[in-house]
């Protein structure tokens, strides 16, 4: 009894809000907009008064992880003539942009300006062409991903700067045993206080974060889409599709950490989604 759920919380905040004189705020800075749900979008609402420069929204559509639409204009913010696309990235080189955004091919994003598409985008960096490796076993998975982050190391790349990201955690720990058995030390994200070694995280933990070379494990059938997660088609085609692109826009966040280097690997069949980006069966694409 008493417990809350976090949007309850912004449901009431919201109305307090709006019972005083005046909102609190002159000016208020939304990020990753794109996974905000309705209810956080009422709550900035009534934080700040409309008017020049009210609310300042920077959102990317193709990060959105957690399912969340919402149309603006029904929530009173207008940002029809205010909206402005910045289509340089500098957080990754040309070629792990270019293969990223090739994954999302044929797959429809929902975007606030309704411009969602990547094609315009571009980076003043350039780099190593991404890494597509197929293993028969999750065990010579590993191991490849061992050697290539032994690699990394060997080049000077620091064990912090260097990233693994899974879909489940019981992967990653996997890989971690393994690197402590080559001598790597290593940290998962989110046990404990940060301390030296290679990042190991969930795809979802990988949010906002950015290293120089980045593993991508696992993106095999069953895993990636994970199958827990997608309504059956059958069951509500339009909610199957949104599972899919969220989804999606999961594997796409994971590969967009990197800003140096990105491997990307399965064991046994490889995901759906790695078809966009297959050149004669598992290459990488160039």
């Amino acid at each position: 009894m008493g417990e809350r759920t976090f949007l309850q919380i912004c449901a009431e905040a919201t109305s307090r809000l709006t019972d005083q004189a005046e909102p609190p705020f002159r000016h208020v800075i939304v990020d990753e907009a794109q996974d905000l749900h309705p209810a956080q979008w009422r709550f900035l609402r009534a934080l700040v008064p409309e008017g020049r420069d009210d609310l300042f929204i920077a959102g990317d559509a193709h990060q959105r992880i957690y399912g969340n639409k919402v149309s603006l204009r029904s929530l009173g913010i207008s940002i029809t003539g205010r909206s402005h696309r910045l289509r340089i990235n500098y957080r990754t080189t040309h070629e792990i942009l270019d293969w990223a955004s090739s994954l999302l091919t044929g797959i429809p994003v929902d975007s606030v300006d309704d411009d969602a598409s990547l094609a315009s985008y571009r980076s003043t960096l350039h780099g190593r062409c991404p890494t597509l490796a197929p293993h028969p076993s999750k065990a010579e998975e590993i191991a490849a991903a061992v050697a290539r982050i032994a690699e990394w190391t060997a080049s000077g790349v620091a064990p912090e700067d260097i990233a693994v990201a899974v879909r489940f955690i019981q992967l990653g720990r996997d890989v971690a045993t393994a690197l402590e058995r080559a001598g790597l030390p290593t940290h998962v994200l989110g046990s404990s206080a940060p301390g030296a070694g290679v990042r190991i995280a969930t795809m979802h933990r990988m949010k906002g974060l950015e290293f120089r070379c980045v593993a991508v494990l696992g993106v095999s059938e069953g895993i990636v889409p994970m199958r827990a997660a997608i309504t059956p088609i059958d069951v509500d085609p339009q909610q199957h599709q949104e599972d899919i692109a969220t989804e999606l826009s999961l594997l796409f966040v994971a590969c967009t950490r990197a800003r140096e280097d990105l491997l990307v690997s399965c064991h046994g069949t490889p995901s759906p989604f790695l078809a966009p980006v297959a050149d004669d069966g598992m290459g990488a694409k160039r």
